[in-house]
């Protein structure tokens, strides 16, 4: 017994002779990958959109606790009727929202609307006000689901229609013109069916686009791949451009029978386009699971499982019933399906939003701290939330 005891107190003056083991960081924050943790700490500012009649977009922190809110009931500007009655309609979509300005300005699919709005919780005079809107209940923008800045103050809008003629569309979005019913088209962009997600590449001066090359729904004699594809920027101009040298496909299509049941018409599409920090990926998911796609290397270098350990460790399925038979007749669990918005922060945090199995929604938003999943904002019905921010390598326009 004494000896035992001498034995340990020897280890007290031999530091060597036991270490505590260091903890392993995250792949993406180690050091031989050049990634800079972000000296202003840990990410707070989250942006979620919550579904309801009317919709809410809500500013919030890591504890749920709401910073900052918008819906209708907080528009005192007169507006053009088309405008007003998109805003009054009886949608209750809050689909995608973007940080803007600086954090000046938000974007947003909101209700029967794609809106900018200010941001400037510091100046009540101009907070909440609507600088621009376009009303989406019409046959091209009705299923609208994405939207995103470009350079001299103009805004992309994805279709998300199933025609060849569905697109992108592009506007003026700047606040020293009035607000009116139509506002005209700067340009449109054909070829992407159902797009679902847009991220503007300042590095590159390229718009990224995710959708699918046929239709997602079933309706041409053709299964539908999923695409991403890049639109070079000229800034003399203010234009985008096709180029097929980035339009990149997926390696194959899937049906998504295994959630919808044996002979469902559509195709697997994806659902959100992600840039990773200070790298030169974009992560996208669709109705099966993760990809990640190296913009230098002009090629997908991952998907599923890879994607998760590489790019979002602590990554959990959310409901334990996304299984199933797919149309091969095989038992297949598809843990990361349906995956309607993520966004990745660069201190290696990060938020995702997962549907219910057969529903289009989800009803709470996951955060991901060290590798452990926290559910946030529980009981709204939420498509998407996101960092307000600018992402690390990945900022959005000044103008």
């Amino acid at each position: 017994m004494l000896g035992s005891l001498f034995g340990w107190v020897s280890l007290l003056f031999e530091p060597l002779a036991f270490q505590v083991p260091l903890i392993e960081p995250q792949p993406r924050l180690k050091s031989e990958n050049g990634i800079a943790i972000p000296v202003q700490g840990p990410w707070q500012d989250i942006i979620t959109g919550h579904y309801a009649v009317p919709p809410v977009l809500k500013i919030h922190d890591r504890n749920s606790v709401v910073k900052w809110s918008w819906q209708r009931e907080d528009v005192t500007q007169p507006l053009p009727p088309l405008i007003r009655s998109g805003l009054y309609s009886g949608y209750n979509d809050a689909t995608d929202m973007k940080w803007m300005r600086g954090g000046r300005s938000v974007a947003a699919v909101y209700s029967a609307l794609v809106v900018v709005i200010n941001h400037t919780p510091d100046r009540p005079s101009t907070d909440k006000k609507i600088t621009f809107a376009l009303n989406r209940a019409n046959d091209v923008l009705h299923n609208a689901h994405t939207i995103e800045p470009l350079p001299g103050d103009r805004l992309a809008v994805g279709t998300t229609g199933q025609r060849p003629w569905d697109g992108i569309l592009v506007y003026n979005m700047s606040e020293a013109l009035p607000i009116v019913d139509k506002p005209p088209v700067l340009q449109k962009i054909e070829g992407l069916r159902a797009i679902h997600a847009l991220i503007w590449d300042e590095q590159g001066q390229m718009l990224w686009a995710t959708g699918t090359d046929a239709a997602a729904d079933g309706s041409d004699p053709i299964p539908a791949y999923g695409v991403i594809q890049g639109y070079p920027f000229d800034a003399e101009t203010g234009l985008l451009s096709i180029d097929e040298a980035y339009r990149f496909r997926f390696p194959e299509y899937y049906d998504i029978d295994t959630e919808w049941g044996c002979g469902y018409s559509w195709w697997a599409g994806p659902h959100d386009l992600v840039p990773v920090p200070n790298e030169r990926v974009l992560l996208v998911s669709n109705d099966i699971g993760l990809h990640a796609f190296d913009i230098d290397e002009m090629n997908f270098t991952a998907e599923y499982d890879e994607v998760v350990e590489k790019y979002m460790p602590g990554f959990e399925v959310t409901t334990n019933d996304r299984h199933g038979i797919n149309r091969q007749g095989e038992y297949v669990e598809l843990p990361q399906s349906d995956l309607k918005g993520f966004s990745l922060a660069p201190d290696g945090s990060f938020l995702y939003t997962q549907s219910l199995w057969r529903l289009f929604r989800g009803n709470y938003t996951s955060l991901v701290v060290d590798g452990v999943r926290h559910q946030i904002m529980k009981g709204n019905e939420i498509y998407r939330s996101r960092w307000f921010g600018d992402i690390d390598g990945w900022p959005k326009p000044k103008t």
